[in-house]
Order: structure tokens, then sequence, then C-alpha cells
């Protein structure tokens, strides 16, 4: 169903960690984070569906539980059966799911800026309804014009006065394609995501939370999660929006060590 296109940096012998991007993100956006890891860890990060490199051979494999069983065929595939999983937007969402459906499988969760799903049916078809909006402007605006408007949402704020967002920006228009990006909206966004909130409540491994101080929409999200899940910690790092890892990745990584 897919022909995966991923990085893999550091000694084979090291523990392995998984890195997961966001929506419009690509395996190359771990590229600092890694040189400050390969260390430490075996890093292997994934251009996901719809992203990237990363081939989709079957519609279907754009589909949110497909793809993280095509993640695990994957793992089995590079013969790691065991690794710490790191997810970020979009990419920790199914680093959720993975951590909730193949808990064997890894050893440390973090989760950047993460939603566990809406709570209701009527929810969830809002935000479907909302994301088809999104895909309308996706295929049929500029494609530059489109990914510079996406980082004028609130949740973003401040992201802008970072040294390298031009680069940033200039990185989402050269690796992706807004076809692909469409499918992935389509058939992987949150309205089309299960809902884990039950799930973690009972979830009894430990699972790290990073939100940036400044993204209040994700800071009331994780803050629930981390109230009414007994397994969870949550560490808010200050001065950063959405993106913590890009914002300050030392910090996401200090997160990561002392998880």
């Amino acid at each position: 169903m897919y022909q995966w296109h991923f990085t893999r940096t550091g000694d084979r012998t090291l523990p392995k960690l998984l890195l997961l991007h966001g929506w419009m993100g690509s395996c190359e956006d771990y590229t600092e984070i890694i040189a400050l890891l390969r260390s430490r860890f075996d890093c292997i990060a994934i251009d996901l569906p719809g992203h990237g490199k990363t081939k989709v051979i079957d519609e279907m494999g754009y589909e949110y539980v497909n793809t993280a069983i095509g993640i695990i065929q994957l793992l089995a595939s590079l013969k790691i059966a065991r690794c710490s999983i790191a997810g970020y937007s979009f990419g920790g969402r199914l680093a959720l799911y993975l951590a909730i459906e193949f808990p064997e499988r890894f050893d440390r969760v973090m989760l950047e800026s993460t939603s566990p799903g809406l709570a209701t049916e009527a929810e969830r078809q809002a935000r479907i309804t909302h994301d088809r909006q999104i895909i309308d402007r996706l295929v049929t605006d500029d494609f530059s014009k489109f990914v510079r408007s996406w980082y004028q949402h609130s949740i973003f704020i401040g992201i802008d006065k970072h040294p390298n967002f031009a680069q940033l920006i200039h990185h989402r228009i050269r690796t992706n394609q807004p076809s692909n990006l469409a499918k992935s909206l389509r058939s992987a966004g949150l309205g089309m995501q299960p809902n884990l909130r039950d799930r973690l409540k009972v979830n009894t491994q430990p699972i790290s939370l990073i939100v940036g101080g400044l993204d209040d929409k994700f800071m009331d999200i994780n803050r629930v999660i981390d109230r009414e899940c007994p397994a969870t910690t949550l560490k808010v790092i200050p001065n950063c929006s959405h993106n913590v890892h890009f914002q300050n990745s030392q910090a996401w990584i200090d997160c990561l060590i002392d998880n």
C-alpha cells in the first residue's frame, strides 16, 4: 500500500526513535533534532502519506488506521520490535493511536501539540465540513499563498518571528503537492480520527505531553488530558506556540530525554 520514504540516522545499536511530522511537514522537519540526538538514538523519520516523497499505492492508504498499520509494518520490515515514538500535531495523533493500539511496540511516547480526538459525532461532522472548506482552498488557491495563510492561524502565534521561518515556508512549498495534502486531510483529518479520550483515561503506559505556552487552544486540550489521564505528564514550553520542536529544539530534546 506504501512506498515509504524515510531517513535513518545514528548507530543501529542505539535505542530507536520514531519521529512523525505534522500536516504539511516531512521527515526533513527533524533534521536539526536528529543532528542533536544521533549520539543517543537510532532515529527514523518518515514522510507520512500525502507528504514528501512517500508514495501511496492504494487510495485507502491515506486513511488514519491504515496509516498506523502501515507504520507498524514498516517497523517490522526494519526489524524494529520496540522503539520510542515522538509525534507532532497530525503526527502526534498517529503516535497516540499507535501507542494505544500497539503498546508493546513503544517504550517511550512523547506527543507535541496533540489532540486525542473529538468527543461527539456532531463535533466530528462539523470538523469534516470545516476540513472540506480547507481542501477547496488547497486545490484552488495558489499553494504559496495557502501555506503562508496557514501560519497566520492563532495556534502559530509568534512563529513568524523565528529566524528560519522563511526557510520553513519554502520547505512546505517545495516538498508537498496540494492534491496529496488534500487526500491526507480528507481521509485522516481530526474529524476522521477515532476518539481516544476514554482509552487514554485507562491507559497505564507513561505518555509525555508537550505544548507551547502561547498556544492557548492546545494548552486547554492538553490540560484536560493531563487532569483526566493518570499516566500522562504535561510540560509547557514558554515563548513557543504550536510547533515547539521548530521554535525551541533544545527544550523539545530536554523533554524527550527527561521522559
